[in-house]
């Protein structure tokens, strides 16, 4: 029955065990961390090393709990964390209670420089006589607790050195504040302790805080260290251990071990952590031979067991050692030193065994690991570098390291890389390594050699690490930063590189070289009527052509918007030939630009899917370089001239760089910038050119915009019109012309001889074809009060020629809302019975041209007369501009045209003046 007691006994301890392992598995694990400075900052410092943690050993889910001493005291004796990361002192009395295991010991980085000691500082104000350990006897120092080792104990163990016992209240007075330690600077700062105690690191921290200014506060005792970057005022300790708790599994407790000395020194965990890395536990002995003589901790200061026995036992022992030193002297010397030989080899052969165990755990990592001899013959490969390679580690064995270069690697690159190890014993950087089946792995080795004090360079060891997704995301966002990624031709940026390249190239080789600049003509009309992904369709189509036609050292290259650059090199070394070359390249590109595209008009819109067939046109600028040195922008700049050239020339053009278009383009220019500012400076006016009937009666006017600069004086429409539409200037201008038409109106409205005219407004393709066109003009119709039906919007009949669908819709908007339209300079453009048709029309004006020769040409009175015939048969009024003469207004009123406008009627002019003209010829009607 006992038999059977111990193994239910033993079974249930076995399942115990069973279930807290599966418990700590799945509440994962947890890390109490001694919070000297304020816990937010402690757990800010700390939480990346346990996702790190987490991230290397995804079976556990590491948790940072920042603590004070209390509460990690606590939290020890609970047993309710697993690893402890506290200070050395904290370390010692934890593992004299709880047996705990040291498991790596913390490498700072201060500075850029790795440091595995600390201490204290000792520090008072400036201006206080206190300058040496001696002077702090009567004054009132601050620290952090007796029991702080930075904050005190080390500190103490200086004073106690120079004669001051600071725990002697005859000698000090004692302030403890706590932690964090930056409490002990305030206090110094504000006058309430005069001399402080604190852990080096925590002065230098504030002041990168901007919470104290070190030019205020003197450092007592300060130690000069050069392999110590930061103030000190006493002997330096080890740096903080990491240790395992006792019920902590053995597993866990070596995979921790592993991954804590794999940390990288520039990951986000180091970084935060503010450290290099961990290594090998330190030895803290001298950690306790501090506290010892110190004298703050009882248990440090119990008397040896031999001397408690010899006090209260001293008349036995006597006795017994008379009895016995004579027989058991020998025997206890010999039994003694051999015990004491069989426990040290007993703890080297420890030592060596878990040296041998992390070592073969390192070589097993992820990363590929080989050990070769003095000559680079390779004993030994890990399952990694197979893994990275492909070859079995036994096919590695015996291979010389050039088995593991790719071919590409240059001989001067192998040359440094020897010449670093000899130098320093240590190599690191980018190689290609080449896979057993041929292909490239771009790999980050680092190579150390290994020597032994007596025999000399025993051999090397290298680690490689695979690096080629970080290649593939380098060279993608090269791609994003040299290549356009809608066409994925070269983007300004490359281009210009490229462009300065070429143009020392041709300097050097006495050639000359040509660049052309397109810009598509009417793109914008094309986004606007179908939306920006089928314009993006066509850029891409454009580039593919490109690509088709350029040479194989030439250069494509998209500048953004809808312009294409093309550079070639490599030309005649006469100007001549060479611009007869670009420009037969021009030719190509030209035509290439003219072969219609198919587009699908699945549109942003939302219109339904259909292929548009689309013909496109380019202007394009050439020009040529390499014939003198000069600047990148003026090759540019002389191609640009060109390419506005021909644009002003009518579009769908080829020019050549030429000073006189120069000339004309700077001019161009000039008129833009000051245009710009025509309307904010009040330099724009309207003028009204009064409509009358076939009675001389006032019927309507048009509002003509006119501009009086004030250096060059009147500005031509002709000359600011092509201006304001390229630049888009005319969107503003003509909202500004439908607003004051629009004021006018309303102004009329309560003159009884100008309440009934109508007055008509031109609006642009470009102004029409804006997305918000309709929306804005209904604003300043009802902002402004006007009578929407007296207000008729004029359009050329190129506005056809957009996206007719669209037009009509727009037009039939406006309809609606009372307003009308007006086909202006009929006759000149794509007239069509068509359009006619479909528009909703209420009026025609036959251009001035057909009015002009309507008295000598037969053919110009011919289409007048059917134009006014189509226009009564299909109920649009019909207008005549441009009417000059007497005998033009006679002819146009027996063909039937009853609504006159010209200078014979009147010319344009101010809104008073024709409101004067007005009232004027309703004089007799009026007194009638």
């Amino acid at each position: 029955m006992p038999v059977m007691l111990r193994v239910f006994r033993l079974i249930t301890v076995l399942c115990c065990l069973l279930l807290a392992g599966v418990a700590l598995a799945a509440q994962g694990v947890r890390i109490g961390v001694l919070s000297f400075q304020g816990k937010p900052e402690t757990l800010a410092q700390w939480a990346p090393t346990a996702q790190w943690l987490s991230q290397k050993l995804p079976q556990y889910q590491f948790e940072m709990l920042p603590l004070n001493y209390e509460e990690l005291d606590a939290a020890v004796d609970t047993g309710s964390i697993d690893f402890v990361l506290t200070n050395p002192e904290h370390y010692i009395v934890l593992r004299n209670r709880h047996q705990l295991r040291p498991m790596v010991t913390l490498n700072m980085l201060i500075n850029g420089r790795v440091v595995e000691q600390f201490g204290s500082v000792i520090f008072t104000r400036a201006e206080t006589p206190i300058a040496t350990l001696e002077s702090v006897v009567g004054k009132r120092v601050a620290a952090v607790s007796v029991n702080s080792l930075g904050g005190f104990l080390m500190a103490a163990d200086i004073f106690q050195q120079a004669g001051v016992q600071l725990l002697d209240r005859r000698q000090a007075e004692m302030v403890y504040l706590g932690l964090p330690h930056s409490q002990i600077v305030e206090a110094v700062k504000e006058g309430k302790a005069d001399v402080g105690i604190v852990r080096t690191g925590v002065l230098e921290s504030m002041q990168s805080q901007g919470k104290v200014d070190l030019s205020q506060l003197r450092i007592i005792n300060a130690q000069h260290n050069l392999d110590f970057p930061q103030l000190l005022s006493t002997d330096l300790y080890p740096e903080w251990p990491w240790t395992a708790l006792r019920h902590t599994p053995k597993d866990l407790v070596k995979a921790t071990t592993l991954a804590l000395l794999q940390v990288p020194a520039d990951s986000a965990a180091a970084r935060s952590g503010r450290y290099q890395g961990f290594s090998t536990p330190a030895n803290y002995t001298v950690i306790e031979n501090l506290m010892r003589r110190v004298n703050v901790y009882p248990g440090m200061r119990e008397r040896p067991v031999w001397q408690v026995l010899w006090t209260d036992h001293q008349a036995k022992i006597i006795l017994l050692a008379g009895a016995l030193l004579v027989t058991g002297l020998t025997m206890a010397a010999y039994f003694w030193r051999s015990n004491r030989r069989l426990r040290e080899l007993t703890r080297v052969n420890q030592e060596a065994q878990a040296s041998l165990e992390v070592a073969a755990a390192a070589f097993d990592s992820q990363v590929g690991l080989v050990v070769t001899d003095d000559v680079a013959c390779i004993k030994l490969a890990n399952q990694a570098m197979s893994a990275l390679l492909g070859y079995l580690p036994q096919e590695l064995t015996g291979q010389m390291t050039q088995l593991l270069r790719s071919d590409s690697v240059p001989e001067f690159t192998m040359r440094k890389v020897w010449q670093d190890l000899q130098l320093h014993g240590r190599w690191q950087g980018e190689l290609t390594c080449q896979h057993k089946n041929g292909r490239d792995v771009p790999c980050m080795v680092t190579i150390s050699a290994i020597r032994h004090p007596s025999s000399g360079l025993r051999g090397y060891v290298g680690s490689f690490t695979d690096i080629t997704d970080r290649k593939r995301a380098e060279s993608h966002i090269r791609e994003l930063a040299y290549f356009d990624p809608l066409t994925q031709l070269p983007n300004r940026r490359m281009f210009l590189e490229a462009l300065q390249t070429a143009m020392n190239a041709a300097l050097q080789e006495g050639t000359l070289a040509g660049i052309m600049f397109i810009d598509l003509d009417f793109f914008k009309n094309l986004n606007d009527a179908h939306g920006h992904s089928v314009g993006d369709q066509l850029l891409s189509r454009i580039a593919q052509r490109l690509m088709l036609i350029i040479g194989q050292h030439d250069m494509a290259a998209r500048l953004g918007g809808d312009e294409f650059v093309v550079m070639l090199t490599h030309l005649d070394t006469s100007e001549s030939v060479a611009m007869e070359q670009t420009l037969a390249m021009a030719q190509a590109v030209h035509q290439a630009l003219l072969s219609p595209f198919e587009l699908d008009t699945a549109s942003d819109f939302g219109d339904h899917a259909q292929t548009l067939r689309y013909t496109c046109s380019g202007s394009i600028g050439v020009a040529l370089f390499g014939l003198l040195e000069e600047p990148l922008t003026e090759v540019l700049k002389r191609a640009d001239v060109a390419m506005y050239k021909a644009k002003h020339d009518g579009r769908n053009l080829i020019r050549q760089y030429d000073p006189q278009a120069q000339k004309a383009v700077n001019e161009r220019m000039a008129l833009s910038n000051d245009l710009n500012l025509a309307l904010r400076d009040g330099q724009l006016s309207l003028l009204y050119q009064l409509q009358v009937d076939a009675r001389n009666q006032a019927v309507g006017a048009e509002c003509l915009m006119r501009w009086e600069h004030p250096v060059r004086g009147k500005v031509s429409p002709v000359e600011f019109i092509p201006l304001a539409e390229d630049s888009g200037a005319i969107i503003a201008m003509g909202d500004w012309v439908v607003r004051s038409a629009c004021e006018t109106l309303t102004r009329w409205a309560a003159m009884p001889t100008m309440a009934a005219l109508s007055l008509s407004v031109n609006v642009s393709p470009r102004q029409f074809t804006e997305a918000d066109f309709v929306e804005r003009v209904a604003k300043i119709v009802a902002e402004t009060g006007a009578r929407a039906e007296l207000l008729r919007l004029e359009v050329t009949e190129g506005i056809v020629m957009q996206d007719t669908r669209l037009v009509i819709d727009r037009m039939q908007e406006l309809c609606a809302m009372g307003l009308s339209f007006s086909i202006d300079d009929f006759g000149t453009g794509y007239s069509s019975l068509s359009y006619m048709q479909m528009l909703p029309l209420a009026e025609i004006k036959i251009d001035k041209t057909f009015v002009n020769d309507l008295t000598s040409n037969e053919r110009s009175a011919a289409i007048v007369k059917a134009v006014i015939a189509l226009g009564n048969s299909m109920n649009i009024t019909i207008v005549s501009e441009g009417v000059e003469t007497q005998a033009q207004k006679d002819q146009l009123l027996a063909l039937g045209c009853t609504l006159l406008q010209g200078y014979l009627i009147s010319r344009p002019i101010a809104r008073e003046s024709l409101e004067e003209l007005v009232a004027l010829q309703n004089q007799p009607q009026l007194a009638g």
